[in-house]
């Protein structure tokens, strides 16, 4: 359900001459979580980024990092890239993610619901938010959600399944 990682562009890191820049860049490219915090924290701590990769960097490392459970340095990361580039949407998506993974359901509303206010037609949005008004015995704000998340991504076989089970629950 997390957004994935996207991947930095080589030019922007065209002009940094140190050797093994390109492996970093691979690394917070790469899947496995462990190179990905290196070679991310390598750019993040490099100090000749942008700030479109740097956003993109501590994009990645958040995604690493919140697959290892380490939600607290997730959210730190989502954060920086948030401040960095406060119109990507799956930065607020994830966080929100990291952030119910906390059980903090407050904080990951409110990032569900800035993603579906910055992308109207974000299913998976509609869909996480959704999980958290379920989570939370919300049951007719969860299937209100659900149905949109439907509408928007009717080939996802997950959403009717929940729908139907949220339907019984409301005795429907």
């Amino acid at each position: 359900m997390r957004a994935t990682p996207f991947a930095l562009a080589l030019a922007v890191f065209a002009l940094l001459p140190a050797p093994g820049h390109a492996d970093a860049i691979a690394d917070c490219n790469g899947d496995q979580p462990d190179a990905v915090i290196k070679g991310c924290g390598e750019l993040i701590d490099g100090g000749k980024a942008g700030n479109e990769a740097l956003a993109v960097a501590y994009f990645n490392r958040g995604n690493a990092l919140d697959d290892q459970g380490d939600h607290d340095a997730a959210i730190a990361d989502y954060t920086a890239s948030i401040k960095l580039k406060p119109d990507y949407v799956d930065t607020y998506l994830n966080r929100g993610l990291a952030y119910q993974g906390k059980k903090n359901y407050e904080e990951a509303l409110a990032d569900f619901t800035r993603a579906i206010a910055l992308k109207p037609d974000f299913a998976r949005a509609f869909y996480a938010r959704a999980r958290v008004y379920e989570d939370q015995g919300e049951l007719k704000q969860a299937l209100a959600g659900y149905e949109e998340a439907a509408k928007l991504a009717p080939n996802n076989k997950a959403i009717p399944k929940r729908i139907a089970e949220v339907k019984q629950k409301l005795g429907q």
